[in-house]
């Protein structure tokens, strides 16, 4: 699987809610550099960063990975990965969301043999149970719903699904929050750039539902944990109480 999988981290500079969040400092080293070398410890394929600013690229030399500049008008970070991957042979090409510090290389493994395991599935990605009862309204924390065999039903920044108090399960049924991380088989990366936003992507504002709304099967595997992600500059300090619970997930 090595020489058909291709990782790409799209780093987006001008983020809205926290700008140049992917150059934020993180105990000593970039939020970007705590994925990059999450990648490849994975050691399942090449890495590639992808912005759209030259101050990503100098970052990214500077602890050796290689950066391509792609362009100011990608909509999303599929866009992104789309243009870096083009005129590559890959059969997988990975989103890995520059805003996830803590991801774990048995995430990324577990991911990509869910994918190539399951023929129906279009795109695989990963989720965990929520621990934190803060996280469950949290809408920063995209939760799951999906049936018994992993497939994706919904994703939203509600709590869902929804816990009703005369439902004999309430009290037991965990909630999951999703992982920044998304495998795409080639052929349902190049029909999902062609497909226009849709109503519930943009009312929710996360593109995987485009991918539901079409038809497209996600199927997500279920992980032990996962840290927290970067979305807002008050993040930096749950990631730096996060690794000093979990000191060994930098090194994992």
């Amino acid at each position: 699987m090595k020489k058909d999988t291709l990782l790409v981290i799209p780093a987006r500079y001008a983020s809205t809610r926290f700008p140049a969040k992917v150059l934020a400092p993180l105990s000593g080293k970039p939020v970007l550099q705590w994925v990059y070398e999450a990648c490849l410890r994975a050691d399942v394929g090449a890495v590639l960063i992808a912005t759209e600013h030259k101050a990503v690229v100098e970052a990214a030399a500077k602890f050796g990975a290689k950066a391509i500049l792609t362009s100011e008008s990608c909509a999303s970070g599929t866009d992104r990965i789309y243009q870096a991957s083009r005129g590559r042979r890959e059969k997988y090409i990975v989103n890995v969301q520059s805003d996830e510090p803590f991801l774990e290389p048995s995430t990324l493994k577990a991911v990509l043999k869910k994918l190539s395991a399951d023929k129906n599935a279009d795109i695989a990605t990963a989720g965990a149970r929520i621990t934190d009862s803060k996280e469950i309204l949290d809408p920063n924390c995209v939760k799951i719903a999906m049936n018994k065999q992993g497939r994706a039903l919904y994703f939203s920044r509600s709590p869902i699904p929804y816990h009703h108090e005369l439902s004999p399960d309430c009290k037991t049924a965990p909630w999951y929050k999703h992982c920044g991380l998304y495998a795409y088989k080639r052929a349902a990366l190049d029909k999902f750039v062609k497909l226009p936003p849709s109503p519930l992507e943009r009312l929710e504002r996360l593109e995987q539902l485009r991918a539901l709304e079409a038809g497209m099967a996600i199927s997500c595997v279920e992980v032990p944990r996962l840290g927290p992600a970067i979305d807002v500059p008050s993040d930096i300090r749950k990631a730096l109480a996060y690794l000093k619970k979990h000191r060994s997930v930098g090194n994992a």
